[in-house]
């Protein structure tokens, strides 16, 4: 069928010519253009119009050109003002959540155990930020007390001797958990044995290893993390055509700009795409991993895969009151939800709560949020459906999910969202000193 019987010599043009793959170069911008546009619009199934191109060139090429900038560090782009970080006692709170008890259990669950780690790992990247402990003797005792911390949680990662060890699988080439084998269970861990999740579970450790690398450049165990971690990295995202052991870009769909959750089990909806957040926190970590490791051609295709995936969430997971991509009267929920190829999703895989359904895009905070969840969004989202939520018109603050919200609502309104993360519980993957960091940062009021 013809959307525009009048195109039909366009159609007929292209006629032959089919997209079947290639390859992608990894530069930050490129400013050079290989297409034309005609008025032709199809529709795809859950991601609104699409807008034919034709190539000008002999082979066919098509060169897309993104100027924004994101830029790629372990801080926030601003530091908390220093009476904000008095104010809060974001010091006083970092000490207290160092000196907790830590917990990664050795018989867990990988994606709680990865979220752990890098809930730790970013505790030592604020004892170093003078704007929250300062300049004195006592700032190195602090980063002391929490790498050596870091360090002894993530030493049977370094090992792979948890109870449910890692496994190269020589059919998909990829690494897995072995608790589905053990359990005889395809969902086990979130189903990371049937490649489930992967680029959520391990970007988590990306980020982790990148961050050890920046603080503990001469650590003794450094070879074997930057090992296990280069494992995961090729598993979700080997970049090479030329690695036999991996797939080329297991999960990341290059068209469309995001990443998969589904692995190898077909499904009647198609495979889908849940938490936004987890899939950027991914690509965020490739990039960190390659610029401290000096590999700058990882640090580059890092950088490009974050400013695609930017896009791609700007466009069909955060829906702004001018959101195309989806249909009128779905664009009130302000999220997707869970983005199927054949449908779209207002709910999540574990929960019908709005807190939930929003939520699950804003896991975890990381330096790069800010540049996804603009202002417009997050003041749309909170005035049309967060603020009218039960748990927030209630102020039960006994729900881990408000964290996440407040954390997120300090792009608006840092003052309140401040006040909140004092007393609020804390999402597991979230600590108190880090979520009082991020939310001191933000340009809110």
């Amino acid at each position: 069928m013809i959307p525009n019987p009048d195109k039909q010599s366009v159609f007929d043009k292209a006629a032959g010519c089919i997209l079947e793959g290639g390859n992608v170069e990894a530069q930050d911008a490129n400013t050079s253009t290989a297409v034309e546009m005609e008025g032709l619009v199809a529709y795809s199934t859950t991601r609104g119009p699409m807008q034919a191109l034709i190539t000008k060139t002999a082979s066919p090429m098509w060169r897309f050109t993104d100027t924004t900038e994101i830029p790629i560090s372990f801080y926030p782009s601003h530091a908390p003002a220093p009476s904000d970080a008095e104010k809060y006692k974001i010091k006083e709170t970092l000490v207290k959540d160092i000196d907790s008890k830590w917990k990664i259990r050795v018989d867990g669950s990988y994606y709680f155990n990865d979220k752990a780690a890098q809930k730790y790992a970013s505790l030592c990247l604020m004892a170093v930020d003078p704007s929250v402990v300062g300049a004195g003797p006592d700032s190195g005792k602090l980063l002391q007390r929490c790498l050596s911390k870091l360090k002894t949680i993530l030493a049977p990662f370094l090992t792979n001797s948890w109870k449910y060890t890692l496994k190269y699988d020589t059919v998909y080439r990829g690494i897995l958990s072995s608790q589905g084998f053990a359990l005889n269970d395809v969902n086990a861990d979130f189903g990371n044995t049937m490649y489930n999740d992967h680029h959520y579970h391990y970007g988590y450790w990306i980020v982790t290893a990148a961050i050890v690398n920046k603080l503990a450049p001469t650590w003794s165990g450094l070879v074997e993390l930057n090992r296990m971690a280069s494992f995961l990295v090729r598993d979700v995202a080997n970049p090479s055509w030329s690695d036999p052991y991996f797939t080329k870009f297991r999960s990341f769909d290059w068209f469309r700009g995001h990443s998969y959750s589904h692995g190898i089990l077909s499904f009647a909806d198609g495979k889908d795409q849940e938490s936004s957040s987890e899939d950027m926190n991914f690509h965020y970590g490739i990039a960190l991993f390659g610029q401290v490791t000096g590999d700058e051609e990882l640090a580059s295709i890092g950088r490009l895969m974050v400013k695609l995936n930017a896009r791609a969430i700007q466009t069909y997971f955060l829906l702004t009151d001018a959101n195309r991509a989806q249909p009128a009267k779905f664009r009130p929920n302000k999220v997707t939800g869970i983005l199927f190829d054949n449908k779209v999703n207002y709910a999540t895989w574990f929960s019908p709560q709005k807190y939930a359904i929003h939520g699950i895009q804003m896991i975890l905070v990381s330096p790069v949020t800010e540049y996804v969840r603009t202002r417009e969004f997050v003041s749309e989202e909170w005035d049309q459906v967060l603020s009218r939520i039960p748990d927030i018109v209630n102020d039960n603050l006994r729900n881990p999910w408000l964290s996440l919200l407040y954390v997120n609502y300090a792009t608006v309104n840092k003052t309140l969202a401040l006040t909140k993360l004092e007393k609020c519980k804390m999402d597991d993957g979230l600590s108190r000193s880090w979520a009082l960091y991020m939310a001191a940062a933000r340009s809110g009021i």
